[in-house]
């Protein structure tokens, strides 16, 4: 506590004044500590650490208090993009980042009562300490207005992105990523020692660690994995899910899963929460194979029976048994293209998507599911699954709605790709694999005849944009389609064919050459 309240008083956050909590004309809000630990990628502990916190919960109502954070499909592309034009990235940590952004308004807080020298002391908050509600938001303007003036300019639309002539910039709160070629180190090196003089920020070397993700390089062979190996295992050690016997070849083999008849009971439903909360995670940070089950699972948040509970650990267990399972990049042409077409001297290009839906497979409602996927540089950058909103009456309705989301998200992409000055070298294609729906909106004769309006300007907007030559759509046969497993549960053969599809590779060898030579092996605490 008394190294942090020094580092506090060093860095100015409060004024000291004699003033008392009687004589203060303004809001005055107590402080704790919190007391916390430091752990290293895979969850080892690595220090203690007690942090002096406001209670920003007793703060009045404030009009703006959000803070845009980078999209995590948006770092896969750029972990893509690096990988395939064989970009630097380099990762630097900024200590307390909070405390650099100073607070715009009259705040008092209470003196922490082992520094305390008169009953009811008070001092002025100069700083957005951590626990105000407004902090993260000063922090991000903050940081914002001074990238703006060492010359980077925000990409529209991307929030905490930015790039210039030679550098692509990335932020997540206090992790702040750079992206250049090496030919650009002497920009590097004097870019890097203007963010030190600004923020004291502490060099992490190469990218190996973000948000609980590892990313592993070999630049050798031009190839890039994202893992979450670390966090299944701590979800897995908190809720004592063990790989006993043989593990699970699929996450679910039910598509849907019936209403539970059972009593509600808070303790299993709290339970359930939480493990298909982490689910959530997972699927739609790097493991898209239980995207669908992520789905089903949440049908039952409210009152799951315990068969859902057992299903739902089970889903970790098949987690458990394929940790070692990673997002692969690849530079190789081949390795994107080799899929869709049979025709050894078919490249597909840099970038393209996949659309699917499963027609009124939802019992209930009798709504259908949609799914789609984004690739580039062989990557899986971007993947949606989920359940249409409307009834359609037929197939090929539901695949126009899937496709017409996708085209969608295509569109962002092709305005993230211009944010950043990168040029496809043709125009993007969406993979569908109903070929009358692929007809409606791409030849001219064809077109569905319907009195829905919503979906009639679905269908005249795809063919808009095909028109234009700004997207492509193709047909591609359904054993081929990779976002197949995104709207049905998948049987054994097929779920491994899809895996494939999705470029999860297993990388369990050289996790264990990458331990050994780190000395992960060694005695330590593991936290959960």
């Amino acid at each position: 506590m008394e190294i942090e309240w020094q580092d506090l008083c060093a860095k100015e956050v409060f004024e000291k004044t004699t003033m008392t909590t009687t004589t203060v004309d303004g809001e005055v809000l107590p402080l704790m500590w919190v007391y916390t630990y430091k752990t290293d990628g895979d969850g080892y502990l690595s220090r203690f650490k007690a942090r002096l916190v406001v209670r920003g919960d007793l703060q009045a109502p404030l009009d703006n208090t959000y803070a845009a954070t980078l999209a995590i499909r948006n770092f896969r592309a750029l972990i893509a993009i690096a990988n395939y034009f064989d970009l630097e990235l380099k990762q630097y940590d900024v200590p307390t980042a909070f405390l650099n952004a100073r607070i715009n308004r009259t705040l008092y807080a209470e003196t922490p009562a082992a520094f305390r020298h008169t009953k009811g002391e008070v001092m002025r908050v100069l700083r957005a300490l951590y626990g105000l509600k407004e902090s993260p938001v000063l922090w991000y303007n903050e940081l914002r207005r001074e990238l703006v003036k060492l010359g980077l300019k925000p990409v529209d639309g991307f929030p905490c992105l930015y790039t210039n002539h030679w550098l692509i910039l990335f932020v997540y709160v206090d992790d702040i990523v750079m992206a250049f070629h090496r030919s650009n180190v002497h920009l590097h090196k004097s870019f890097e020692q203007k963010l030190e003089d600004l923020y004291n920020t502490k060099a992490m070397g190469d990218l190996t660690w973000f948000l609980g993700i590892r990313v592993i390089r070999d630049r050798d062979v031009h190839k890039t994995w994202l893992i979450q190996d670390a966090f299944i295992d701590k979800v897995c050690a908190r809720f004592g899910i063990e790989t006993t016997g043989r593990c699970p070849d699929v996450p679910l083999t039910e598509n849907w899963l019936p209403q539970s008849n059972e009593e509600p009971d808070a303790a299993r439903t709290k339970l359930y929460q939480q493990l298909v909360g982490s689910l959530a995670y997972i699927a739609v940070w790097g493991r898209p194979d239980v995207a669908r089950t992520h789905v089903v699972f949440a049908c039952h948040l409210t009152n799951p029976g315990q068969s859902h509970v057992s299903k739902v650990r089970q889903t970790w267990r098949y987690l458990l048994g394929t940790k070692s399972l990673a997002l692969e990049a690849s530079a190789n042409a081949k390795d994107m293209a080799e899929y869709l077409s049979d025709d050894p001297t078919y490249r597909d290009p840099l970038f393209f998507g996949s659309s699917d839906a499963s027609y009124a497979d939802e019992p209930e409602t009798r709504r259908s599911s949609q799914g789609y996927v984004f690739k580039f540089g062989g990557l899986m950058i971007d993947w949606k699954s989920t359940i249409q909103r409307t009834v359609t009456k037929s197939t090929t309705e539901s695949e126009l709605l899937s496709l017409s989301l996708a085209a969608s998200q295509m569109e962002e992409w092709l305005r993230f790709f211009a944010g950043i000055n990168l040029t496809l070298d043709r125009t993007p294609t969406i993979w569908c694999d109903n070929q009358q729906t692929v007809g409606i909106v791409t030849k001219e004769h064809d077109k569905l005849h319907t009195k829905v309006k919503h979906v009639d300007i679905h269908q005249l907007w795809i063919r808009q944009e095909v028109t234009a030559l700004r997207i492509n759509v193709k047909w591609v046969p359904t054993d081929r389609m990779p976002a197949d497993g995104l709207t049905k549960v998948l049987p054994k053969q097929k779920f491994v064919e899809f895996i494939r599809q999705l470029g999860l590779v297993d990388i369990a060898e050289r996790l264990k050459g990458l331990r050994q030579a780190n000395g992960d092996d060694l005695d330590g605490i593991y936290i959960h």
